[in-house]
């Protein structure tokens, strides 16, 4: 008896933990919506788990501002040159009032982590830059 006891505990344990797995990665929007727009990205949410990832055209000094405001749950922000492994990371966020500056022309990529989050996130092009596309 106390073997089946245990066999039963332990699928319901590995079903919790599959189910929260699979919540807590799964790709999830609710919200005003998502646009990606001539030299702008803007989000607004009241729920969004997931990535976003696009990529600018930036000569040295250019800059992209970042506003950001999340009231609930996580977001982070990359900025890195494409093949690169590291770059400019803002993390946890809940106002942010920033810029990502080029170092060097290239292309660059902006990574957006968003776990179970609330609120709103623009990434804008200063009005310096000349390439305003938005590569996705």
């Amino acid at each position: 008896m106390k073997k089946i006891a245990a066999k039963v505990s332990g699928g319901v344990l590995a079903a919790g933990l599959i189910g929260f797995l699979i919540w807590d990665n799964v790709y999830s929007f609710k919200g005003d919506g998502r646009h990606f727009l001539t030299g702008r990205y803007y989000a607004d949410f009241y729920y969004f788990n997931g990535n976003e990832r696009f990529e600018f055209q930036l000569e040295t000094g250019e800059k992209l501002h970042l506003d950001a405001h999340i009231e609930k749950g996580k977001a982070k922000v990359s900025f890195t040159r494409k093949g690169e492994k590291s770059g400019e990371v803002i993390s946890n966020i809940e106002d942010a009032d920033t810029y990502f500056t080029a170092d060097e022309t290239g292309r660059y990529v902006v990574k957006i982590n968003f776990k179970h989050a609330k609120g709103y996130v623009e990434i804008k092009c200063d009005d310096q830059v000349k390439d305003k596309k938005i590569y996705r």
